[in-house]
């Protein structure tokens, strides 16, 4: 068995077991969290958005034949339609706002039967850890719905009990990843990590063969859209595509800006970046979709073995320092998640197989980590939550050092890199 020890849910803790001191810390951290939570909002919609290239992943649909990401283009609306500029960032804005609320139901769940400070603690961590507030802002593609999706499933596994319930929540989850996959391909690769470990982890009572059952539905379905999508997808269609997307002045600061003194300009107003949204995304975007998986290795080969080291190293110590924070605060040991696993190690090593194709057809290196990171820290926090360590009171160093290690993530927001490659 590869449950977590779980408890009768015990009753509320007293709010008089908590100091004013150490009370007064703790809504000081949620305040600043508040604080800067809106200031990035701020900043991404009105000083430095980067709109013109999240909306991209919505151009191409099925009116040229069947092409990646295709779906997300029919969810939209043509390009060429007047609804489709308002569309596209409705739908860019709405994805950040469902991941958000997908973290904050980690939060309530750990919440929901008792207050402890560790909870409040690893609660508060959720937002400004790497995958957090600035990757929803800034990374809104199509992929933060299957990050919700991994969500949904460890906590229907935290929930279910039976057998048939459990296979049939890890259907449905492979259902919906396989659907999601046909509007951006890397949701097949990025979450199914996850939902190995959830399985292994969360979900009770079940015996070694129902746990391949379930690893076998949550990837397969997925899988199966990623390997049709390499094998048949369309890739002639970038200048069909091209010549239907309208002319219109958007903002691309990123896009245009390119020294400190441009991006001081443009903070106080003396320089626009304006630009054509027709000539950005046909001579930047569109390329990727006519590009193989050959093509996709050749360009992250292009970038050369330093900047990928860079990124890998960067992503790293993320993912690192994401999992010690999450343990030292917790009070729950890193190699006691890991014993959850009783040395079956294939399953999750065969979810790890399944991001190399990231890392082989797209650079950005930092992001596909994150991922990672994310994937072990939904059903980590969750395991977490079952165990008496995480209702202990915490030593004052560790009360202490909470605003120190929030604030440091929030001045190092890992979940700023940016995307890149055919899979971005």
């Amino acid at each position: 068995m590869g449950s977590a020890v779980r408890r009768p849910p015990p009753a509320r803790t007293p709010r008089s077991g908590l100091s004013r001191r150490r009370a007064a810390v703790y809504i000081g951290v949620a305040l600043l969290i508040t604080a800067w939570t809106l200031a990035i909002v701020y900043v991404a919609a009105s000083v430095l958005p980067i709109d013109h290239y999240l909306i991209s992943y919505y151009v191409v649909d099925y009116r040229f034949g069947f092409t990646r990401r295709g779906l997300a283009g029919e969810v939209v609306g043509n390009v060429s339609g007047a609804d489709f500029f308002t569309n596209a960032y409705r739908i860019r804005w709405i994805s950040t706002a469902v991941y958000l609320l997908g973290l904050a139901a980690l939060a309530y769940k750990l919440l929901k039967d008792r207050r402890s400070e560790r909870r409040i603690m690893v609660a508060l961590l959720l937002a400004v850890l790497p995958f957090g507030v600035p990757y929803a802002v800034y990374s809104a593609r199509p992929d933060l719905f299957g990050a919700v999706a991994l969500i949904v499933l460890c906590l229907a596994l935290t929930t279910v009990s039976r057998t048939r319930s459990v296979v049939v929540c890890c259907g449905l989850f492979g259902a919906v990843i396989a659907v999601l996959a046909l509007m951006h391909e890397g949701m097949a690769l990025e979450f199914g990590f996850g939902a190995i470990l959830a399985i292994l982890v969360l979900a009770r009572g079940i015996t070694a063969p129902v746990q391949r059952l379930c690893a076998a539905l949550v990837v397969g379905p997925g899988l199966t859209v990623v390997l049709a999508v390499a094998a048949f997808a369309n890739h002639d269609v970038s200048g069909k595509v091209c010549s239907t997307v309208p002319h219109r002045m958007i903002e691309t600061p990123f896009a245009s800006i390119k020294s400190g003194r441009e991006l001081l300009a443009y903070l106080t107003g003396t320089q626009h970046s304006l630009s054509d949204y027709h000539d950005w995304v046909c001579g930047w975007y569109l390329s990727t979709f006519d590009h193989t998986v050959a093509d996709g290795i050749r360009e992250v080969a292009a970038v050369g073995l330093p900047a990928l080291v860079g990124s890998f190293v960067l992503g790293l110590v993320g993912l690192a320092l994401t999992l010690r924070a999450v343990s030292y605060f917790s009070g729950v040991s890193l190699p006691s998640f890991i014993g959850q696993l009783h040395g079956r190690f294939t399953l999750p090593a065969c979810g790890l197989v399944l991001t190399l194709p990231l890392f082989v057809t797209g650079v950005d290196w930092t992001r596909w980590l994150l991922v990672v990171a994310f994937d072990v820290v939904v059903v980590y926090v969750l395991y977490a939550s079952g165990r008496p360590e995480i209702d202990e009171k915490p030593p004052a160093r560790a009360v202490g050092l909470l605003p120190l290690v929030a604030l440091g993530f929030m001045l190092i927001p890992l979940g700023l890199a940016p995307g890149g490659g055919p899979t971005r």
